[in-house]
């Protein structure tokens, strides 16, 4: 733990030694730690180095003026390192010289002679020798027997007070930047997290109408802005492109860009040791906002200079050029020619320098969140492409997000527009398939920031997809909420072993969380530390030691890679099923988030092996209410389901028999009218051949016909309620979804309606609502029937929707149009014909059969009914078949549990051009991405 002082007191011992010990107590009873040279040295050590390191942790630089202490060799060395270190310097005047009578006192033996000398040096004064520093600022009088030592106390006291928080902080970020530096700057010893952000903040504040207590340092500048560029995976805002002749002017640029929190590169420091030149620089543009360009002769004549030019505007970036010189318009170089440049030649003077400054921040900030994320998506493509497109590479979630955005604003712009291939990136990120989860999240303290940065390549070159903070974060979001994101999404918990991770609250906070989760925990221990200092979680997992073979990176990495491949699936699933949980329970555990059909079964069976073979990670808590309601609500829906079954069929069995008896009696009252009425027919035949015109017999007749009428009216009702029935018994079937026999009903109750002699409005009307309620009903409309086959296998459209192909199990394939003529024939299988796929201009057909081939054959009747190609090579049935987009390879899925390539037109001397294996059964299905690089396959062992 550092130990800060309030006030270091810088004093001369022979005239202000009781004043310093005074103003020490004093300052000491105000409750101020003071350092103090007569009791603050220990023995033995090595005096100088104290009093430095006193200064560096001492908020205050209080100077007691006096004649000996402007003249003192030690004094100067002090005031010259509080100004190094831009210390707040407060002078207090205390003697402003001594007389001959003080002299005499000190040098007994002195002659008027040595007294002239010492005044013609000045010795006797301050002001004769007075550091220039200490006389630009207002002092504090405290001269014995003039000024009231309370009142200039209080004055001290209140000076002091001032601006205190801001004092303090320069006071901590300057000795944790001695601490940079006498570590070698080490990256470990970088700030971090909060305390990364306060230092930015405070480095950025400006005092308006009064001047600043103390100002940052060029150290300090250097160690916030090499933090940021640390925390931000080595990206930096400007990359200064110079000439060795113009290092003096470069060097001032740079400390007046990090003045402003501008993280920069520059050749001469950003190189690591071991690392070629050429690629450390071309890292250095690809990776920086900007490049500023110190345009001179000697740069315009500087190789390095002019090949750093064109590279950076290869990448479309923002080139920002610096005029140090005047140089003939023809020599600039012709890309700078047509570009503003900002003139530095005539900045001599400081207000000059100053206004030159400000317009190059001006430039700098215009649409700087741009040129940032331009830097950011060009890096993550540069570092994708170097790998052979590595898929863990591409953009997922939020960052996909914002580089949609980004491209579609990005492609507007005349000015640095994408390249080709961010562009490519970002399409190819939008395109590939979701994930459910990532491989490993990578928790580290970041002063492990360069191990893990090398542990985050090298998985990603592996193939693993990996959530990592200064890769996987976006800018202006919730930092601590998008980590524990990233904790749930990822498969394992990778955690980074050292003594500053084991002990950094912040890593407890994420190894807890990840524990509450149940995650599976991988250690990886990269600097030594005492195990009983690990937490109780990462103390149950035996690390991968990466000390071990004398720490030869490669070695080591292969255990881990082990490691996290080991029950792979079984992990993958735990996150699954842990996210699904979490949303579950985020949304007050609705039913409408449940588990359905077979991920329902996937679960289940997963949730009891993990249990009973008591795998690790172990299922949380919520993971199994999660699938137990999941389970409880799909049987729930069953029993629901089979009630309404059972009700419904109840109902129709019932509406059936009533509708059948009614039926019958209406057709036996139907069959009795007729009946009558041909007798009656008959009577009045006789009576008429009979000449009977007696009254009597006419008013019998009559009657007759009169009951005949009622009957027929009675046999109509009864035929009427029938047909309602009939109407409303459509409609119900229609609601339960039996669309087809819902249309039936609809249809017979028409045919019985046109039957009637006479027919009501409203029976009319509900037999018309039926069958226009089927008819138009969603999700069914027969357009035709196509019969021929002895039992359909498969259909496929034509592409132009003019033709249908089917295949049968009675060995044929079958070409219809639309309207149901049957316009083609193919034999050739001698078993039947699985699957049919159309080629993409709608020439050829496809078949898969049972016989174990795939067929091709010409519908414009080129063939003479003969297959054009016939692909054996499955030991089994083919099950599917499936074209490629561009119509030049056929995918072929089997029962043999393969999937095979062929090449159409002929080039693979009929041998597949690749076989896919993996499945543990049959594969029954198979199909084509839309860019045709991916093939998709279903097989009877579960998996696609």
């Amino acid at each position: 733990m550092t130990t800060f002082f309030d006030a270091f007191i810088s004093y001369g011992r022979p005239d202000s030694k009781e004043f310093a010990i005074a103003l020490k107590e004093r300052l000491e009873e105000q409750g101020l730690n003071v350092w103090f040279d007569f009791d603050d040295i220990p023995l033995a050590v090595n005096f100088q180095n104290q009093i430095n390191d006193g200064i560096e942790r001492a908020h205050h630089f209080l100077f007691i003026l006096s004649p000996h202490a402007v003249n003192s060799p030690y004094c100067l060395k002090e005031i010259e390192l509080a100004i190094r270190h831009k210390k707040r310097i407060i002078p207090l005047l205390h003697v402003e010289e001594i007389d001959r009578k003080i002299w005499q006192q000190r040098h007994p033996n002195g002659t008027d002679e040595e007294w002239k000398a010492y005044q013609a040096k000045g010795l006797h004064s301050i002001f004769s020798n007075m550091h220039p520093t200490i006389g630009k600022i207002n002092w504090v009088y405290f001269r014995e027997e003039i000024d009231n030592f309370e009142t200039s106390f209080r004055r001290l006291i209140k000076l002091l007070g001032q601006h205190q928080e801001y004092v303090e902080q320069h006071t901590r970020f300057l000795a944790k930047a001695l601490n940079w530096v006498r570590h070698h700057k080490q990256t470990r010893y970088l700030l971090i997290r909060e305390e990364k952000q306060q230092a930015l903040s405070w480095l950025q504040i400006r005092f308006k109408d009064e001047q600043p207590p103390c100002i940052p340092s060029d150290l300090h500048c250097e160690y916030i802005t090499e933090s940021l560029k640390n925390a931000n995976n080595l990206m930096t805002q400007v990359f200064l492109s110079y000439a060795d002749a113009d290092r003096n002017r470069m060097e001032v640029i740079c400390k007046r860009l990090r003045r402003e929190g501008i993280t920069v590169w520059r050749n001469d420091r950003d190189i690591q040791t071991g690392e070629a030149f050429e690629e450390a620089i071309y890292r250095g543009i690809e990776q920086a906002d900007n490049i500023i360009y110190l345009l001179s002769t000697a740069s315009i004549d500087s190789y390095r200079a002019r090949q750093e030019l064109d590279y950076a505007l290869s990448l479309h970036k923002r080139i920002i050029p610096i005029l140090l010189q005047e140089i003939p318009p023809k020599q600039i170089p012709i890309a700078l020619q047509s570009l503003q440049y900002i003139d530095f030649t005539d900045n001599e003077r400081e207000e000059e320098r100053r206004l030159d400054e400000s317009q190059l921040l001006k430039v700098l900030y215009l649409d700087d969140a741009y040129y940032h994320e331009h830097k950011v998506f060009l890096t993550k493509a540069l570092k994708w492409k170097q790998q052979g497109e590595n898929p863990s590479i591409l953009l997922r979630g939020y960052n996909l997000r914002s580089a949609e955005t980004w491209l579609q604003v990005a492609q507007t712009r005349m000015q640095h527009p994408p390249t080709p291939l961010q562009a490519e990136f970002i399409t190819q990120s939008l395109q590939q398939p979701p994930l459910e989860s990532l491989d490993v999240f990578i928790a580290y303290s970041r002063t492990d920031s360069d191990f893990a940065r090398k542990l985050n390549d090298r998985l990603q070159m592996q193939g693993k997809t990996t959530w990592f903070d200064q890769e996987s974060i976006a800018s202006g979001t919730d930092f601590q909420r998008e980590i524990n994101l990233g904790i749930k999404a990822c498969d394992n918990f990778l955690f980074i072993i050292s003594s500053r991770s084991i002990h950094s609250p912040y890593c407890a906070d994420e190894v807890e969380y990840a524990a509450s989760l149940n995650k599976r925990f991988v250690t990886v221990l990269h600097r030594k530390i005492k195990s009983a200092d690990l937490h109780p979680e990462l103390a149950k997992v035996q690390w991968i030691d990466f000390n071990h073979r004398d720490g030869d990176f490669n070695a080591n990495f292969n255990p881990l890679v082990r490691t996290l491949d080991t029950d792979r699936q079984h992990v993958h699933s735990h996150t699954k099923w842990l996210q699904r949980a979490l949303e579950w329970e985020d949304r007050g555990r609705s039913d409408d988030l449940l588990l359905r059909g077979s991920e329902s079964a996937f679960a289940n069976d997963w949730l009891q092996e993990t249990e009973q073979e008591r795998k690790k990670p172990a299922a949380t808590t919520l993971q199994k209410e999660f699938i137990e309601a999941s389970q409880n609500a799909i049987a729930a829906a069953q029993a629901e389901k089979k009630r309404r079954r059972d009700e419904m069929l109840r109902l129709q069995e019932e509406r059936a028999q009533l509708l059948e008896e009614r039926a019958q009696d209406a057709e036996a009252r139907l069959a009795q009218e007729k009946k009558h009425a041909k007798r009656q027919k008959m009577w009045l035949g006789a009576v008429t051949t009979a000449l009977v015109g007696a009254v009597t017999a006419s008013f019998l007749a009559f009657s007759s016909y009169q009951e005949s009428k009622r009957q027929r009216v009675k046999a109509e009702t009864v035929a009427e309620e029938y047909i309602q029935e009939l109407s409303r018994s459509s409609l119900l079937l229609n609601d339960t979804g039996r669309k087809f026999d819902a249309l039936l009903e609809a249809i017979r109750a028409k045919a019985l309606l046109n039957n009637l002699t006479t027919v009501r409005s409203e029976i009319e009307a509900s037999v018309l609502t039926a069958l226009q309620v089927t008819v138009h009903s969603k999700g069914f409309r027969e357009y035709n029937r196509l019969t021929g086959h002895d039992g359909f296998f498969d259909t496929s459209f034509s592409p132009d929707g003019t033709k249908i192909a089917s295949g049968s199990v009675d060995d044929t394939i079958k070409v219809w149009s639309v309207d149901g003529q049957l316009l083609r024939t193919f034999s050739g299988h001698d078993k039947g014909v699985n699957s049919v796929a159309w080629s993409p201009d709608g020439r050829i057909i496809a078949s898969a059969s049972a016989d174990g081939t795939v067929k091709l054959w010409s519908v414009d009747g080129k063939d003479d009914g003969k297959p054009l190609r016939t692909f054996s090579g499955h030991g089994k049935g083919v099950s599917s078949v499936a074209w490629s987009p561009d119509g030049r390879i056929i995918a072929s899925a089997s029962a043999d549990g393969t999937v095979k390539l062929w090449s159409v037109d002929g080039k693979d001397d009929g041998k597949p051009l690749r076989t896919f294996s993996g499945h543990g059964k049959g594969v029954s299905s198979v199909a084509w991405s839309p860019d045709g690089r991916i093939i998709a396959s279903a097989s009877a062992d579960g998996t696609v």
